[in-house]
């Protein structure tokens, strides 16, 4: 079980990361899952995972993630927010609060879209400070996923690099902002937010 993390951040807030290195066959399934329809084996793999931290973090091995209008995933009696990427599968839920998470691998690929997600009048930087404002804006946009706000309704203020920390990112169409945890390693950028 490559389970690397598994921590409460706030009293009512539980977030946990897999590291995938499992083959499809190695993870065991709800009956009610139907992966029939994927047919990339790396897909299943990164949905396989997601649920095993679900069984893992809430005792429940027969829980199905459905999604919501404005295709948030939600699971009876929790709050929870879903990510994966190339190797790597995060979860964080709630009882009470609203969360988001978001993990991106570790890669240079940001840089050729960062005219995308950046607006003028924010840094551009490093490629720390790109991965962890891609990686930030998608954890706001999970977090506030009924705004549907665009890249560019969100400003990243000024950030400290740092392996952990926390960053300011601005709601342009609302008087508002939503600060969001990072951390960065070798292996990938993790950024998590909770609301009230």
């Amino acid at each position: 079980m490559p389970l690397i993390r598994d921590e409460f951040i706030k009293p009512d807030v539980r977030l946990a990361v897999w590291h995938i290195t499992e083959a499809v066959e190695d993870f065991i399934a709800p009956r009610q899952l139907d992966l029939s329809a994927m047919h990339s084996e790396f897909r299943k793999k990164e949905v396989l995972a997601v649920y095993a931290l679900l069984a893992h973090m809430t005792g429940k091995d027969d829980l199905i993630i459905g999604y919501d209008e404005t295709g948030r995933p939600e699971v009876l009696g929790w709050k929870l927010s879903i990510s994966h990427t190339k190797g790597w599968a995060a979860l964080i839920l709630s009882k009470t609060r609203t969360v988001a998470i978001d993990v991106e691998y570790m890669s240079d690929r940001v840089t050729r879209v960062t005219d995308r997600f950046l607006r003028p009048d924010e840094k551009k930087g490093s490629l720390f400070c790109q991965l962890v404002s891609w990686s930030a804006k998608e954890t706001v946009y999970k977090l506030l996923s009924e705004e549907h706000l665009q890249y560019f309704e969100m400003r990243i203020k000024p950030f400290t690099e740092s392996a952990r920390g926390r960053v300011e990112v601005e709601d342009l169409t609302e008087p508002k902002s939503v600060m969001v945890d990072f951390e960065i390693n070798d292996d990938f950028v993790l950024t998590y937010a909770t609301g009230d």
